[in-house]
């Protein structure tokens, strides 16, 4: 069985002004179910950074949570940069 994957990820808000969008989505890509964060508070300037890193937190809960027996090999495909 294939893993599950995070896809389709992007911002919910107005495209030309990344401040006022307010969560970061995507979809699984096994189920198609939708996990969306609510966008991070952060003491910086840009907070793209600590959003993706929620988002796909989420995701490896929903994983954990929803296909248990693919949650070994979602957890070995972490990420080292949540820019995407």
């Amino acid at each position: 069985m294939k893993k599950p994957e995070l896809t389709g990820a992007g911002w919910l808000g107005p495209r030309d002004e990344m401040d006022r969008a307010s969560h970061r989505f995507g979809k699984c890509s096994q189920c198609k179910e939708i996990v969306c964060v609510e966008k991070a508070v952060a003491d910086g300037p840009s907070t793209q950074r600590e959003t993706s890193k929620m988002l796909h937190n989420a995701f490896d809960t929903h994983v954990k949570l929803n296909h248990p027996e693919n949650y070994n090999l979602a957890a070995s495909r972490k990420p080292n940069n949540y820019d995407t």
